[in-house]
Formats: C-alpha cells, structure tokens, sequence
C-alpha cells in the first residue's frame, strides 16, 4: 500500500474513532452504552469477542456486566464475580484481579501455553460451551481521578485481510486510547444513574413526608374535634398509637395523672374508630359500691334480688357493638374482677338471675392513675386481668410535659369560658402568664381548666385575666424560697428593690425564665437546655450564678 493508501486509511480510522466516541458520549443508559463499548472496542481491535467488568457500588467487588461472541448468542458466560478484598498475592495468580487491583494492562498471546496466571476458568468456559480462547487483552477502564471502575477484555484478535488469529500486542495502543475514553463515558453514565436513583429516593422520602405531615395536621384537626388539644412531641407519641389502635379489637389501658384527661382520650379512640357508629358507653368503677356496681355492668332479672321489678341490660349489653369506658379500674372489688375476667376471655356476660349467658362484642378501655403493679404485689388487683386489660397500654403525659401545649390550652379555655358565660376578655396580663407557665400543676389540665373558668368569673368585663384572679395554689409559688433566694443574691450584687438598673432588671428576667422552664421540664436540666436553646453547662452555670436550686436541694438547704 502506498502512502497515500496509508493516509487515507489512517484518517478514515480517526473520523471513524471520533464518531464512536461521540456517539458513546451521548448515550445516558448503562447498560446499552457497556454493549456499545465492547461491540466498538471489537470493531476495532478485530476480534471475535469480549467482556466487559465494572465495580459495584461498593467498589470492592468487580462484575461481569456484559459479554459477547461471534455466532453466539449474548449471555454464555456465567456470572462472574471478583472481589477487591482478596489478598495482593492471590491475586497476582487471577488476570482479571491483577489489570484490575494494578492498573496494568495483561496480554497473553496463546492461552493454552501461558503459564504466568491461574487460567482455569477460561479453561472450564470454553469446555462447557464449545469454544476455544486463543488470545486475550485485559484493559483497565479508568475515571478522570486514574481510578479503577472497570476491566475491558477482548478475546481472539484476526488479522483484517485473512482471518488468522493474532496477538493483541500491536493493537495494544489503539485499544488503550479507545478504553480510556469509552471510562469517561461510562463514569458519567454510572454517575448520572446513581444521581437519577438519589434523586428518586429523595423524591419519594419527600412525598411520604408530605403524606405524613398531611396525615399529621388531619389528626390533629380531628383530635381537635373531640376536645383533645395539643401538638408537644408528647402528645404526637398519643396520637401515633391511638391511630395504631384505634380500628383494632384489642384492650386499651390508659394510664397518667390525675386531670390527663383519660375519658377525653377514651371517646376520641371510639369517635374516630370503626365503632364510631356504635354506643360509648362509661363507668367510674370507684363511684358506686359493689353490689350496685355489678348490676350496672352486667345487668339482672327481674326478681333476681329485693326490688328487681324488672329485667334490666347492663352495661355490657348496652354497649354492645361499641366501646365500654372502665375509669379507675384499679379501684374494682377483688370479687367483679373475676367477673370481668370472664367476660373479656368468654365475650359473654350473665346477669344477675338470669339462666343463659348472652353474647356481647364490646371493646374496652380502661383507666387508672394507679399502680397496677403495685396493687397486684398488694393483692389489690389480679395479675391475669391486668394482662387482659394492659394489651395496648397508652401513657398520658402529665401538663407539665407537654412544653407549650399549656398555651394553647390556655386560648381555648379561655376562649371557651368567655363564650359560657357571655364575656369579653381582653386577654390575660404578662404576670399572670408568667405564674401559670411556671406553675407545675398537679392537678393537668383538669386543674388549668377550673383555673381559668374560675379567673373568666372574677375578671371584669373588658378586662384582662390578672393574679388575683388565679387560685392562691398558684399565686402563692411566685414566694417560694428559690426566689426570694435569687432576688436576695442580686440585691447582694449590688441593686435595690424599686431602683433596678437595667442589668438587674435583665437578670430577673433571665432568672424567671430559667425557672419556668425547669419547671415545665420536671426540673430536668438536659431537656430545659434543649428547649432554652443553650448548653447543658451555660444553664447550670446560670443556675449556680442565680442561687436557682432543684426542689432537692432546696429541701435539703432548708433540712440543714
């Protein structure tokens, strides 16, 4: 061939290369551009077939991803699997480990007489699928940073003009330069598929958080409807599992403080349940005695005791199809417990006098500010009931845990009074906020409740809610020792009552604060630092500045 034969050959084989890797630079889906590559690297290097092996996301195990043969059809190979982790020695013996873990390029001209790596199972391939490996190339395909992502190898390269088989070695140069292009591609093709996929999880993590904050906000507006008000962390754990048990058949234990609320959260788990359409029924087990107690909840015949004059339903039965409310089931006689044992392991009542049992289908809650535990080591309460009864227990938190729920307890009592009683109120006065936020209440929100339909009665019309109008329970705290101590210490610093500077006037400020909130939080300085914004140290040095003690210290000050 002339030179000029030459030439034309050389730039036909460079437009040729230019065009496929540009194709390869527009192609996005993996797979399709990993068989485009080895059918181009073939076309080039002239040779009857090749695989290609790419690392997986954790870059330690290297992966056959596509193979192909001349007159075969695609997919002969078995799986092939290297892992990165292998010691450096052994793999020194596997050529696709080594041009892998190295970065070298591995040729070997005549398989069946090479000696220098473990070969076997190309030898076991071409058994099991009647070919013949002559000749092979293993190139590493490398991203912009020289790191390894993948191997190229080519098997069997032919001479253009008569079809014998040849070594790979004068091909070497060409198949580099196309291998170090075709890794370009392929890095961005696996990049934009691990973006796409990122970007398909996070689009789906953002349209469950959207759901959930949708179902969120319809819980808390439904809660709202049956007289339940808060949104605390606290209160979001209630709403959670009332959700989760709500629809079920199983028992439902509520427990907390007096004043949580237990029958408010009763008739919400029935009112928003399947058995909304059936009757709520409730009963105080420590507001009637014994003997009246058991008629009510399962009823008698007529004549079954002096003054039966006639046949009449128990609770039980009245309830049936809906929800029967127990409250201060800790409170039941030792001798109905076994009777409601019965009925929760039979689903039938008897009532007094009658003959046959009758077959009742009532979901029970039950409520205590008891401890069950105890009274059961007490002999108080059975144990096997209150494992009837504790299936899916429920704890109510106390008012003080339920951060700033007080305030908006505190608008809708308010609120709801000055409707009642048909007054205007403008509001309630910094002071008197101040006492209610520090006030611990014992009472929950029973207590808030009677307070502030108290105060809506004492204020004037178009006035505001004053301390004077609080019960002295809570106006009597604003004297408590820690302050008189706090205001003791600042007076010490060198300010008088009636004259303070403003730095004084800031410190008690800060001191009021500090004491609500540690109030709010049961005095734990962790969570109030969290709720102050501050560190855990910054809020004790605060305290031990300010003379603030915890209800332990100050008991103990005052002991010695």
């Amino acid at each position: 061939m002339n030179d000029i034969g030459k030439l034309v050959k050389s730039l036909s084989f460079i437009e040729e290369f230019v065009e496929t890797a540009t194709s390869l630079a527009t192609e996005r889906d993996v797979q399709s551009l990993l068989a485009k590559v080895l059918l181009s690297a073939r076309n080039f290097a002239n040779c009857e077939a090749g695989r290609i092996y790419v690392l997986d996301v954790t870059k330690r195990k290297l992966e056959l991803r596509v193979t192909q043969w001349e007159r075969h059809e695609p997919g002969v190979d078995w799986y092939q699997v290297r892992d990165f982790s292998t010691m450096l020695e052994q793999a020194a013996a596997d050529p696709l480990l080594f041009c892998g873990m190295t970065g070298s390029v591995v040729v070997v001209d005549d398989v069946y007489s090479y000696s220098g790596f473990d070969l076997e199972y190309i030898y076991h391939h071409d058994r099991s699928h009647g070919l013949q490996t002559r000749s092979l190339i293993m190139v590493p395909l490398r991203d912009h940073d020289q790191q390894t992502i993948g191997v190229l190898e080519l098997v069997n390269a032919k001479d253009a003009h008569d079809r014998r088989f040849v070594s790979f070695r004068s091909l070497e140069p060409i198949i580099c330069a196309f291998a170090a292009q075709a890794a370009v591609c392929i890095n961005n093709a696996l990049l934009i598929a691990t973006n796409d996929h990122l970007i398909g999880l996070l689009n789906a993590t953002n349209e469950r958080l959207v759901e959930e904050n949708r179902l969120l906000k319809q819980q808390s507006r439904k809660h709202t409807e049956y007289n339940i008000i808060g949104e605390s962390p606290a209160m979001k754990r209630v709403y959670g599992l009332m959700e989760k048990a709500k629809d079920t058949t199983v028992s439902i234990m509520l427990t907390g403080e007096t004043g949580t609320g237990k029958e408010v959260f009763a008739r919400a788990i029935h009112h928003s349940s399947n058995r909304r359409n059936k009757p709520f029924v409730s009963q105080n087990c420590a507001a009637v005695p014994e003997q009246l107690l058991e008629s009510e909840l399962f009823g008698f015949k007529r004549g079954a005791f002096t003054g039966a004059v006639t046949d009449k339903q128990g609770l039980f039965e009245l309830a049936h199809g809906g929800t029967l409310f127990l409250d201060e089931i800790g409170d039941m006689p030792i001798n109905l417990q076994s009777k409601l044992l019965r009925v929760l392991q039979e689903g039938e009542v008897r009532p007094l006098g009658a003959t046959r049992p009758v077959k009742v289908d009532v979901r029970i809650i039950a409520a205590t500010h008891c401890d069950l535990a105890q009274k059961i080591q007490d002999s108080g309460f059975r144990e096997d009931l209150y494992f009837r009864l504790n299936v899916f227990p429920i704890a109510l938190p106390a008012l003080r845990e339920r951060g700033n729920d007080i305030k908006l307890l505190l608008d809708h009592f308010i609120a709801r009074y000055a409707r009642e009683y048909q007054k205007s109120v403008m509001g309630i006065s910094p002071v008197a906020m101040d006492m209610l936020l520090r006030y611990p209440f014992p009472g929950n929100v029973r207590e808030l409740q009677n307070a502030i339909e108290r105060a809506i009665l004492l204020c004037e019309p178009e006035g505001s809610l004053l301390p004077e109008h609080l019960p002295e329970a809570i106006t009597a705290r604003m004297q408590r020792p820690a302050v008189v101590q706090s205001k003791a210490a600042l007076a010490t610093a060198g300010c008088q009552e009636g004259h303070s500077s403003l730095k004084t006037a800031v410190s008690a400020y800060e001191i009021s604060v500090i004491e609500r909130h540690l109030q709010a939080h049961n005095w734990n300085q962790t969570r109030t630092a969290e709720s102050l914004k501050i560190p855990r140290r910054t809020l004790i040095d605060k305290m031990s500045r300010y003379n603030i003690k915890t209800p332990d210290r100050r008991r103990r000050s005052e002991a010695r």
